[in-house]
C-alpha cells in the first residue's frame, strides 16, 4: 500500500517536470545544468518520501529546485573566486619558499653588496649601516657619530650611489 502511495505521489510530480525546467531556465540556468537541477530535485523528493510524509510533492520540488539553483550559484561563485587571481597570487599559494635559482641569485647579490660595503670608507659605511640596517634617522646618526645632519645625508647619498653603481656594474648594466 505504501509503495503504491509513493508511486502515485511521484507520478503526480512527474507531470510538473516541464514547468520546473522552465522555472530553472527562468532563473538563468540552461542546458544540462537545468536538467541536472530538476533531476536532483526529483531524487531528493524520492528520498524524502521514503523518510517522511510529503504532503505537497510539487511544492517540495519547487522549493528544492530553488535551493539547488542557489547552491550551484554559491559553489560557482566560490570556484571563480578561488580560480581568479594573478600569477603572483598563485605562486604565493603554491610555495612561499624561493626557488633554488632565486636563492642563488639572492646570495650572489648579497655577496656583491657586501663587497660594495667593504669598499666604502669606514665612516661612510657606518653611516649607511646605521641608516639602512638599524633604521636610525639622520638626526640620530649625527648625534651618535658627532657630525652634522647634512654630513650624514651626504654620506648616505654617496654610499647608496656607490652600492647601486657596484651592483649595476656586476650585473652588466652599463647605463648607470
Amino acid at each position: 500500500m505504501e509503495a503504491i502511495r509513493k508511486s502515485v505521489l511521484i507520478q503526480g510530480a512527474v507531470q510538473h517536470y516541464t514547468r520546473l525546467i522552465r522555472m530553472v531556465r527562468g532563473k538563468g540556468v540552461y542546458g544540462d545544468d537545468a536538467n541536472d537541477i530538476v533531476q536532483d530535485a526529483y531524487v531528493r523528493l524520492t528520498a524524502a518520501v521514503d523518510r517522511t510524509d510529503v504532503r505537497d510533492p510539487v511544492a517540495f520540488l519547487k522549493t528544492t529546485t530553488i535551493n539547488l539553483i542557489r547552491d550551484r550559484a554559491r559553489a560557482s561563485s566560490i570556484r571563480q573566486n578561488v580560480v581568479v587571481g594573478t600569477a603572483q597570487d598563485i605562486e604565493q599559494i603554491a610555495c612561499a619558499a624561493p626557488s633554488v635559482e632565486q636563492t642563488v641569485i639572492g646570495r650572489q647579490q648579497l655577496a656583491l653588496l657586501e663587497q660594495a660595503l667593504a669598499e666604502l670608507p669606514p665612516k661612510r659605511r657606518a653611516v649607511l649601516v646605521l641608516y639602512r640596517f638599524d633604521n636610525l634617522s639622520h638626526a640620530e646618526i649625527a648625534e651618535r657619530l658627532g657630525m652634522s645632519i647634512s654630513m650624514v645625508e651626504k654620506h648616505v647619498r654617496l654610499a647608496l650611489e656607490h652600492c647601486r653603481r657596484s651592483l649595476a656594474e656586476a650585473n652588466g648594466d652599463c647605463h648607470e
